[in-house]
């Protein structure tokens, strides 16, 4: 049984069709230990810190300025776009998610500044992908765009067990039109798993 709290009743039949039912017993399961406790993150570098490791991106995408924003924690963070001009920038990690896994678990965190000032119109965007090894968009997990503005991270979280036993690419891809910067930064990323 999956953890949780149950309530269960016998009832007894007789020949005569009558029946009697006990009254309820709450029982709680909980499957401490076994398969499925054993946490890993599968992510190297998540944080940026080690700077151009690990990841591939485009030029300058791997930042350890405080301009544009600041990380999140830690000195570096991934910084997409923020130029003004048509841009596509991209930050991608390729990696295998076990087959055993019971769960796989994307997550990161989200800043987004614009210049732009519309509030109906996406000009600049952030999509959040799963890829194949041969660069195929398997999904698109979310897209943010100017539209998304924040003052601060946000915390994005994302179930990937569809992708148990494969190797993919965990892949942030930037866009940007011709004018007003929007800037895209990434911190604190993983991708945890159990077994």
């Amino acid at each position: 049984m999956a953890n949780g709290t149950y309530s269960l009743t016998t009832k007894a039949y007789d020949a005569a069709g009558n029946v009697g039912t006990s009254a309820a017993v709450s029982v709680t399961v909980s499957n401490a230990g076994g398969s499925c406790s054993i946490s890993e993150q599968l992510l190297l570098n998540p944080g940026f810190e080690s700077g151009n490791v690990s990841w591939t991106t485009s030029s300058g995408v791997i930042d350890g300025t405080t301009s544009g924003s600041a990380a999140r924690t830690g000195s570096w963070k991934a910084w997409l776009n923020g130029y003004g001009f048509t841009i596509t920038d991209f930050a991608y990690q390729q990696l295998t998610i076990p087959s055993t896994a019971c769960t796989a678990t994307l997550k990161f965190w989200l800043k987004i500044t614009t210049a732009e000032t519309t509030t109906t119109t996406a000009y600049d965007n952030l999509s959040v992908q799963v890829r194949n090894s041969s660069n195929t968009v398997l999904a698109t997990l979310a897209t943010y765009s100017n539209l998304n503005k924040s003052t601060s991270y946000l915390e994005k979280t994302f179930d990937l067990a569809a992708y148990k036993g494969q190797t993919v690419r965990v892949y942030f891809n930037g866009t940007e039109d011709s004018s007003l910067q929007t800037s895209f930064f990434i911190d604190d990323t993983s991708l945890n798993i159990t077994r």
